[in-house]
This record gives C-alpha cells, structure tokens and sequence, in this order.
C-alpha cells in the first residue's frame, strides 16, 4: 500500500472509532468489525483525494450510504455516508476535492469513515492516516544560518545602528571605549571624540536631560567597531 499524498480531510479531526472490534454503534451489538477509522467532521467537510486515482461512487442504503473509492492500481481509499459529490465519477488528481461530509447511510450523525485497501484486502489504515500530512502549500525552509552568521549579522546591524547616530547628533552620543567615556561630535561634515574628563559626564547627562535633549550610551565597543572609531581624530575644546 502506498503512502497517502494528503490526509483526505483539509484539517484534523477528533478520531471517534478506531479500526477493528468494537460494539456496533447501531444495535449496540459486541463483536462488530470497523474496517476503518472514523472521524468527527462536520455535514459539508470536504472530502480530498488522498492520491492520483480513478473515482467510483454509488449508494448502499443500510450501510455505507454515499460512498466513494479512489483506486489507483492495486491501492483503494474508500469513504462512506457522504452527503454529496464532487467528482461522480473518472480521474482525480490528489488533493483534489471529490466529495463532502454526510450521515447518510446506517450512520448516527456526521462524521467522516475512510478505509484503506490493498489489492482487495482491507488493512489497517490507522498509520497511513497519522503520517498523511495536511493538504496546503509546503512549509518554509527551514533557517540552516549558522549561530556565527547571526552575532555577525547583529554585530553588522549595530555597528551601522551607531554610525548613523554619530551623524545625526552633537553632542548626545557617549562612548565607553573599555577605558574612557567620549563624547562623539559632528565636526565639518566627520565624526570625531572627545575624551571626558573627571566630573564632565555627570555634567553632560544632567545638562541634556534638563534640556530634554535624547542622550545614547553606548557602554562597549563591540571588535568590528572599535578600530574604526579609534580611528576618528580626538580633539578638545574648552
């Protein structure tokens, strides 16, 4: 037996019997086979292909109701009580919508029974069920970047974060180099730093918050930036 293309329901239902012996639902009778495994879906459910095959249907009014098989060489899925179909009869294709959930049939209430068939020996569809993947579009790729290529990245990002601060501000930038706070500046169209000396920067964060001017500390210079911002020319100023 083949693998299922699709699950034949577009989304996954509560299991409410399983395959093999149970009581019969209808008399309430021990010792009643279930060759197959039902499902709590809703009158309307649409029913899909589970793979490429030809489509029969037909009606059995003590038992099956509307049922339908898709067979495809020695490989049948059969699917019974339905309340309508798609495709009466010919090819379908898998995920292709073929019939809609119903209770016709010897069935007490709406729900969905697939069977699953090999070479005329009905078998356990249980597995193929639980392994069939949902119909719908193939999920993303999933992320091979590697931990390096996302502190890069983030380093990269924030490197480029503090360069365009440095542009747009005077004198709201403070630097932590490891050793020394800097002011960084904006000086004839470049960035350049400042070295703050003993009481200056209790002094420069106190005068820009009373001014509601914004203050940026940067506490550390991460290695990709530090070259470049030693790089700037240190001045002074009275």
């Amino acid at each position: 037996m083949r693998e299922l293309t699709w699950f034949p329901l577009l989304q996954s239902y509560p299991k409410t019997s399983n395959y093999g012996y149970r009581y019969d639902p209808i008399t309430g009778a021990p010792g009643s086979f279930h060759r197959g495994v039902d499902y709590g879906a809703p009158t309307g459910a649409p029913v899909i292909a589970p793979f490429d095959g030809e489509v029969t249907t037909g009606y059995e009014a003590g038992g099956a109701g509307n049922w339908l098989w898709v067979v495809a060489g020695g490989d049948t899925f059969k699917s019974f009580h339905h309340v309508n179909f798609e495709v009466w009869s010919g090819w379908a294709e898998a995920g292709q919508t073929v019939a809609y959930i119903g209770s016709t049939g010897a069935s007490t209430g709406s729900h969905a029974h697939l069977e699953l068939w090999d070479h005329g020996v009905n078998i356990d569809p249980t597995g193929y069920l639980d392994r069939a993947p949902l119909y719908g579009p193939p999920p993303p790729p999933e992320d091979d970047m590697t931990e390096d290529d996302h502190h890069r990245i983030i380093a990269n990002v924030g490197a480029l974060l503090d360069n365009r601060i440095a542009q747009l501000l005077t004198v709201n930038l403070l630097w932590h180099d490891g050793d020394n706070w800097y002011e960084v500046l904006t000086a004839d169209g470049r960035r350049v730093r400042r070295r703050l000396q003993a009481g200056e920067l209790l002094a420069l964060r106190t005068g820009a918050v009373a001014a509601e001017q914004p203050v940026v500390e940067v506490q550390t210079i991460d290695p990709g930036a530090a070259a470049a911002f030693r790089a700037w020319p240190e001045v002074t100023h009275d």
